[in-house]
């Protein structure tokens, strides 16, 4: 898997995250249901143009929050599972 490159003004938050957390932790983790669903409707009505400011903002800020995501994610599996056990 491929570590997601992100900027690296997160590389702190994801260092302590990654730190603190099991690798299980990190590998089970997602997003809440509401949240995966309103990403859905804003991807939707990006798709038929009719995406406003600030749900662009929100769409931004959620496509960042992914990708910390799955750079943890990326890191955990290339760390293996000993860690913390």
């Amino acid at each position: 898997m491929t570590i997601p490159r992100l900027n690296p003004v997160y590389d702190p938050l994801l260092d302590f995250i990654y730190e603190r957390a099991t690798v299980e932790d990190i590998l089970n983790f997602d997003l809440p249901e509401a949240t995966q669903q309103r990403a859905i409707e804003l991807l939707e009505r990006q798709d038929d143009d009719h995406l406003t400011a600030e749900e662009a903002d929100e769409l931004e800020q959620m496509r960042q929050v992914n990708r910390m995501v799955s750079a943890l994610k990326a890191r955990a599996l290339a760390g293996g599972t000993s860690r913390h056990d």
